[in-house]
């Protein structure tokens, strides 16, 4: 019997949010870090489809994002990085048994260079045809963050840009992907790269957690990355039924610092929610001190003790009456260097 049956459930998440689930691997036990246990997996979409949710495609979730449409309510959309065999190995059929659309997001490079452990063209059109939406992941799914020695600034930026153009025109020669969307490979970036990406007119994702609302900013979206650590449906559940914390403004919004410990002040909307409640934690740390500046609507927030080179994150969330939460997290890359020189 699974142990979420017992639980009362909650309230409806309403119609303008959604949340976005990120998967890479299905049943690939000896890389858990990536990995999805297919029992675990299984009993997402049991949950998903006996607590009513509405599973959503690519292309309501852009339309409420780039148009502002209203969404169904207890909306879920299911994304996957990276274009692994398994996912047309173990995930496409259980998905199609539920009958939830989701999305890949490809990594183009090792599909062309036809690498062990990838999909083909051919199984990724056998998808499409049975509604399966595909987007830009880049193709050499290389870091964003990383330049190469004595690069200049401009050339490492159009060489990013050159990456995912490269992607989107393999997508167009071989599917006819969902065009505007992007997956950061590895969830990294740094402002000058997701400006550059949302000037060509993407929305982009990112691998930090948090519901998606209508305040959540374009650049880099939240998902929750889903493998076998964080994959028990205890989990699942809290953060499926989670709602957008209302944050107007995060100073500094840069993901990249070589600061390690990085204050973060943020800006909220008006919420009715427990906000004096806010809870923070960072990576490894665990619960780290609110300092409110105001009261309800702008706190500030750091790390108590140095983070490690690489990345880090900090979720803040707070509950609401019907046993929600708010949720928000904001992830650091800690590097040596200036952005794009880690």
């Amino acid at each position: 019997m699974l142990t979420w049956a017992l639980l009362p459930a909650p309230a409806v998440i309403a119609s303008d949010s959604f949340v976005a689930l990120m998967y890479h691997r299905f049943g690939e036990d000896s890389i858990p870090s990536t990995n999805i246990r297919m029992e675990q997996f299984q009993a997402h979409l049991e949950y998903l489809e006996q607590g009513d949710f509405e599973v959503i495609n690519l292309q309501q979730a852009h339309e409420f994002l780039a148009e502002g449409t209203e969404l169904p309510e207890k909306a879920v959309l299911i994304t996957v990085d990276d274009a692994y065999l398994s996912v047309y190995e173990q995930a496409f059929p259980l998905l199609q048994k539920y009958q939830f659309p989701f999305t890949v997001f490809v990594a183009t490079d090792p599909v062309d260079q036809g690498l062990q452990g990838y999909m083909s063209w051919e199984q990724m059109r056998e998808m499409q045809a049975n509604g399966v939406s595909f987007a830009n992941h880049s193709a050499s799914h290389e870091s964003m963050l990383m330049r190469l020695e004595n690069e200049s600034r401009r050339a490492w930026l159009e060489r990013i840009q050159a990456d995912v153009d490269k992607s989107m025109n393999r997508l167009d020669q071989e599917l006819d992907p969902f065009p505007g969307m992007f997956a950061y490979p590895f969830g990294e970036f740094d402002a000058q790269v997701a400006n550059q990406l949302r000037q060509k007119g993407y929305i982009a994702f990112g691998q930090h957690s948090g519901a998606i609302g209508s305040l959540s900013d374009l650049r880099w979206l939240p998902r929750y990355p889903m493998n076998e650590a964080y994959g028990e449906i205890t989990d699942f559940r809290t953060k499926v039924n989670s709602l957008p914390l209302p944050v107007i403004s995060v100073e500094p919004e840069d993901h990249f610092t070589n600061n390690r410990r990085p204050t973060l002040e943020i800006e909220l909307a008006e919420t009715d929610s427990r906000i004096q409640e806010l809870a923070c934690y960072v990576s490894r740390q665990g619960q780290v001190p609110v300092v409110w500046i105001e009261p309800g609507r702008k706190f500030r927030v750091a790390p108590v003790e140095n983070l490690p080179t690489g990345r880090s994150r900090i979720n803040c969330t707070a509950p609401t009456e019907s046993g929600q939460f708010l949720w928000f997290s904001h992830h650091w890359v800690i590097g040596s260097a200036e952005p794009g020189g880690r």
